[in-house]
């Protein structure tokens, strides 16, 4: 915690917050079920324009979710020489008891490499502690961590409002030599103990979405999904029920898809991703 309060005095003292261009999303009218509470789903997205490049030692980012004027999370590079070497590190550090989504090895921590679309929900391990090690670099024969050299991946955190745990997603770039990395935008569900989705910007999105392109509704028990102009390249469809468990996924080969649920009554979340757009639809089998 001490770390993280140096860091944000830092940060206030030599580099002001980026303007920051908030957007939100309202969820469809009608309410649904989500881990046995009825709740309209609301996912407060920002996109962070122009986007935030940190490369030098020493720099980070301050990351506030919920835009409540507290940061949550601060994103650091780190560089250090010795006789022998120089080392550059990118970490991630929770505010509190937040945590960031990742696995443990002893005392080191390494936040996981998000794809768009990867759920983030409670039963994934959220890890607390400063300096989380996203990614190393030592030189070319020695390096680790999820985020050596990626580009478009994402951080499932989470963090609290009052006492409450919310879920959200941040979408960087991180480069090979662990001395730069680019943060772009970020989400939040503002259901507590709702899951999001990496990526995703709203729940319920137009039937008729992406500017008419496409279309995506249910028929018996089945889901249809129907481009009406040209199928994008390397489309993925995945669908999760309303506890964040995925039950379906595969790449679109054909303009019009038919995905039968084997007699599965309940509301569905459909997630299309192409590259790293993420577009979602709530859908009731009957």
């Amino acid at each position: 915690m001490a770390f993280l309060l140096s860091l944000i005095k830092q940060r206030n003292m030599n580099n002001p917050l980026l303007n920051k261009k908030l957007r939100s999303y309202s969820a469809l009218a009608s309410s649904f079920a989500l881990a046995a509470t009825q709740a309209d789903a609301q996912i407060i997205y920002t996109d962070i324009n122009p986007d935030s490049t940190v490369a030098l030692g020493g720099s980070f980012y301050n990351l506030d979710l919920d835009n409540d004027g507290t940061f949550d999370f601060a994103i650091n590079v780190t560089i250090g020489t010795s006789a022998s070497y120089t080392s550059q590190q990118i970490g991630i550090s929770p505010a509190g008891t937040n945590g960031v989504a990742g696995s443990s090895v002893g005392a080191y921590i390494y936040p996981f490499a998000m794809n768009a679309g990867d759920t983030i929900k409670t039963s994934l391990q959220f890890n607390l502690g400063p300096n989380q090690s996203m990614a190393s670099y030592f030189g070319a024969s020695y390096s680790y961590g999820n985020w050596l050299g990626v580009t478009d991946k994402y951080l499932g955190l989470k963090f609290y409002i009052g006492t409450a745990a919310h879920y959200g997603w941040a979408r960087l770039d991180v480069n090979a030599t662990a001395n730069q990395f680019i943060i772009k935008d970020y989400a939040y569900n503002t259901v507590a103990d709702a899951y999001i989705l990496a990526g995703q910007t709203a729940v319920g999105i137009n039937e008729n979405m992406t500017n008419n392109t496409v279309s995506i509704h249910s028929s018996e028990k089945n889901i249809l999904i129907r481009f009406l102009n040209e199928l994008p390249v390397n489309a993925e469809v995945k669908i999760t029920n309303m506890l964040g468990q995925q039950i379906y996924a595969s790449l679109l080969s054909e303009k019009e898809t038919r995905i039968n649920l084997n007699e599965k009554t309940g509301i569905y979340i459909v997630t299309l991703i192409q590259k790293d757009a993420v577009y979602t639809k709530k859908i009731r089998i009957n």
